[in-house]
């Protein structure tokens, strides 16, 4: 990524630049040196220790954020962009300062256009290196920044997108910083344990690999990752190679989303087990093919958001039956809705209310938010002018299952004796749901 023609004005006498640096993009101090330090500027040379010296103090300052090591960006854009999208942010970063990264696992998944359940806590990159495996730590976002001056800066910017998906303003925790994880090639592709990929898998990896442009966060400007490529792991690897290390929620929303065709640039036909199949054989133990088998055989293209897939997947937990998804019904008034569960036989639709389909109704629907609240509460009016419940649950009650379990409960929907499988996630048969620690 190259800096943007028009010199930044960095003044010889001031503690910090003038804020007219390239703005909505990413900023390297190395972009600024190669470009301006050894050119004139405001009367004097710069020496690109002093461009850092003056970034680090932008950075103190609450003025920028330090991404990477010598990567920054304006607080506005890191703000404005979903809590669920900022590892895209990082992984940018660590594309523009070591183009040849080959990302794999969650965020190749979150690259190839996934939505997935819970933020990752990490960049996830392959290294051959033994020695480099594991979680290398960000650097801190604001730098020696003190507390008042990150609640000015969180003050500063009223506009912050919700830190949770049923809202919630920013807190300092919006500026926590996020590390790389490094993963070793799968055990199959080495021809020793502690060695990088062997020669009978390097070409056939290479050449599997995906060459695309950098996915630009749906919340983010266009500018901010413009001209940028970056390599991937195919789909059919990243799956085998991440779903079985997931969550049983986590994997069956992203097998629900494959299934559905819900990922790349574009709506993609629905995914087949046959694209994934040859990979499969990359899984190493009984336990992961399990995993796989149980997470595959529960997924659904029904479900049509990564809310929806992770309420199915509450719903069998609490054991009550399974939901038909996406059912049609025409209302009174001529118009036919389609709902996100239905239960037949008591008549219950199950509505999923997360409140980003409101706050991204424009887009979506051309509808004013309490346009698109006025609506929904006129379609609900008419699924019960038909005789049917209407219940709902927002993510909130997702996160509570005593909260939804009572909701259900309440509303008559029925019970089920039917067992999920998803034990084989849990160490020691523990309760589906509950989150493993990373590995």
């Amino acid at each position: 990524m190259t800096a943007q023609t028009t010199p930044p004005r960095i003044s010889q006498t001031s503690q910090t630049p003038q804020r007219d640096l390239p703005r909505k993009r990413l900023l390297r101090a190395k972009d600024l040196w190669d470009a301006y330090g050894s050119s004139e500027l405001t009367g004097g040379f710069l020496e690109v220790d002093d461009i850092g010296r003056r970034l680090s103090a932008m950075v103190d300052a609450g003025q920028l954020l330090r991404v990477q090591r010598g990567v920054y960006i304006e607080p506005s854009i890191w703000l404005q962009t979903a809590p669920w999208e900022r590892h895209l942010i990082v992984a940018a970063a660590v594309n523009l300062q070591s183009p040849s990264t080959r990302f794999c696992r969650t965020t190749a998944l979150a690259m190839h256009g996934f939505g997935l359940l819970r933020p990752p806590e990490a960049v996830t990159v392959r290294t051959a290196r033994n020695d480099a495996v594991g979680l290398h730590p960000g650097t801190a976002l604001t730098g020696r920044a003190s507390a008042s001056a990150i609640q000015r800066l969180l003050q500063a910017h009223p506009e912050a997108h919700p830190e949770a998906h049923d809202g919630g303003a920013p807190s300092p925790a919006a500026l926590r910083a996020l590390g790389t994880r490094r993963h070793q090639y799968p055990r199959a592709f080495r021809d020793q344990l502690r060695e990088g990929l062997g020669q009978e898998w390097d070409k056939p990896y290479q050449d599997a690999l995906v060459r695309q442009r950098f996915p630009i966060p749906e919340s983010a400007p266009a500018a901010l990752v413009a001209g940028m490529w970056t390599w991937l792991e195919p789909i059919g690897l990243v799956l085998a190679d991440t779903v079985p290390r997931m969550s049983f929620a986590e994997a069956v929303a992203v097998l629900d989303a494959y299934r559905a065709g819900r990922f790349g640039a574009q709506a993609e036909p629905g995914g087949v087990l046959s694209a994934v199949e040859p990979w499969l054989s990359l899984v190493a133990s009984a336990r992961g093919r399990e995993r796989w088998k149980v997470a595959w055989e529960f997924s659904e293209a029904g479900a049509e958001s990564v809310g929806e897939s992770w309420a199915r997947v509450r719903i069998a937990e609490l054991g009550f039956t399974a939901p038909e998804l996406q059912r049609r019904f025409l209302l009174p008034h001529g118009v036919t809705c389609r709902t996100d569960f239905y239960w037949e036989d008591p008549g219950i639709v199950g509505e999923f209310d997360g409140l980003q389909k409101y706050r991204a109704s424009m887009t979506l629907s051309g509808l004013h938010p309490a346009q698109a609240v006025i609506a929904e509460k006129e379609r609900e009016d008419g699924l019960r002018s038909l005789g049917v419940r209407v219940v709902r649950f927002t993510w909130a009650d997702l996160q509570d299952s005593t909260r939804l379990q009572r909701l259900l409960s309440n509303a008559g929907v029925p019970r089920s004796a039917r067992s999920t499988g998803a034990h084989v996630f849990y160490r020691d048969n523990r309760r589906a749901g509950r989150p493993r620690r990373a590995r």
